[in-house]
């Protein structure tokens, strides 16, 4: 799919959805009128980033920055004085910026929340990848690359609902040697 088409597409959804919401605000009487423009809500939200997130790609917010860059570092904090009790909060509070940096960043925050649940088993309902997408309206490969993307992010091993990492890399190098092959074939039939 050419990802003119999909923009294109997608401003033609959005531009329907805009007059459709606008309409009926204005179907909506005068008292009600002003008490969804009190909660923020008169007008349509829509993302206006490539990336489908209303506040920016997750990347770019400080709460998420690491790397070697000193210039995309946030001021380093005082080392511990050696002859106190080491603080092991300070990887939980570490942890939780991390989290709610990407729940707060990201366009679908259920879903991010719901992944987040899923791969650290913290809140597992029972729900399967398929379930989450099902209720996302995604697919259930699109949930799995958020949780594969969550675990790296957060440096966990893959939960029970998903593949282990050697799944993952054997299924991998399959359809790795599988394109090989069908791409050493030679398509012209023999005369």
């Amino acid at each position: 799919m050419n990802s003119d088409d999909y923009s294109q597409r997608q401003k033609a959804k959005d531009a329907e959805y805009e007059r459709q919401y606008r309409a009926w605000v204005q179907s909506l009487p005068e008292d009600q009128r002003r008490e969804l423009e009190a909660q923020g809500l008169a007008e349509p939200d829509l993302a206006r980033h490539g990336n489908g997130s209303a506040k920016g790609d997750a990347a770019d917010s400080p709460l998420m920055r690491q790397g070697d860059d000193p210039a995309l570092m946030p001021e380093p904090e005082p080392e511990p004085d050696p002859k106190s009790a080491p603080d092991d909060n300070e990887a939980a509070w570490s942890t939780a910026r991390h989290v709610l940096g990407e729940v707060l960043n990201h366009a679908n925050a259920r879903l991010t929340a719901e992944c987040i649940a899923l791969v650290s088993g913290l809140i597992y309902t029972g729900d399967s990848m398929t379930d989450i997408a099902k209720r996302h309206g995604i697919s259930r490969a699109a949930v799995s690359k958020r949780c594969v993307e969550l675990t790296e992010l957060l440096n966990l091993r893959p939960s029970r609902a998903m593949r282990s990492l050697t799944a993952r890399n054997t299924y991998r190098s399959a359809r790795i040697n599988n394109t090989r092959s069908n791409e050493s074939i030679d398509p012209t039939p023999e005369p």
